[in-house]
């Protein structure tokens, strides 16, 4: 039986919702289980950093993918899939603040005046706020389209931040680095020749 446009939709919604929330429940699971291996709380704080970027990268190549295949499916889990970013990446924040540092608030601030790794990926965060804030519709009708937009090309920016932050905090392995990056830089790409292309076809001949 052939799935109607809405239907394929929606099972594509709900893929994407299991294939999220998974890793989520394991962690979960393995934090209980005593199951992440000797330092338990670096682990979980590596893996949501690491998904929380990975799903980032995935809402940048929601319009490309669209683009490409002309397939509305895409956008319509956009949002959805951002969100699913801004939670890991908060969750990697909270681990971080609660597990590591014991909610020292001192020693927080110390820290986030040392380390430069840290106050990039703490911008990078407060960067995701206002685009988490506005994603409902509601937000959208009362900014206004253009304005929504230009807000939510802060994205672009915040996952650079999360690019550079993995970056300095790489030390020998580096591959998941170097994906991360020439997948940004081919998504930045894409963005900006999509919209040169589309500034070119609405100029009056």
């Amino acid at each position: 039986m052939r799935l109607s446009a809405s239907q394929a939709i929606f099972l594509f919604r709900w893929t994407l919702f299991a294939a999220a929330s998974a890793p989520l429940l394991w962690m979960f699971w393995a934090w209980h289980a005593d199951a992440l291996g000797v330092f338990p709380e670096e682990r979980l704080l590596h893996q949501l950093g690491r998904l929380g970027l990975l799903l980032l990268l995935l809402t940048l190549t929601a319009r490309p993918a669209f683009r490409i295949t002309g397939w509305p499916g895409f956008m319509a889990v956009r949002r959805q899939v951002g969100l699913w970013s801004f939670a890991y990446l908060m969750l990697h924040a909270v681990v971080w603040l609660w597990l590591h540092q014991m909610w020292e608030w001192d020693f927080i601030r110390a820290e986030l005046v040392d380390l430069r790794y840290l106050q990039v990926g703490a911008v990078s965060l407060l960067l995701l706020i206002p685009l988490a804030v506005t994603s409902v519709a509601a937000a959208q009708r009362l900014l206004g389209p253009q304005r929504w937009q230009r807000l939510h090309r802060l994205v672009y920016f915040a996952a650079a931040g999360g690019v550079l932050h993995f970056w300095m905090l790489a030390r020998v392995d580096r591959f998941e680095v170097w994906l991360a990056t020439f997948a940004l830089a081919g998504l930045m790409l894409f963005r900006l020749g999509d919209a040169l292309l589309r500034a070119r076809r609405s100029r009056p001949i």
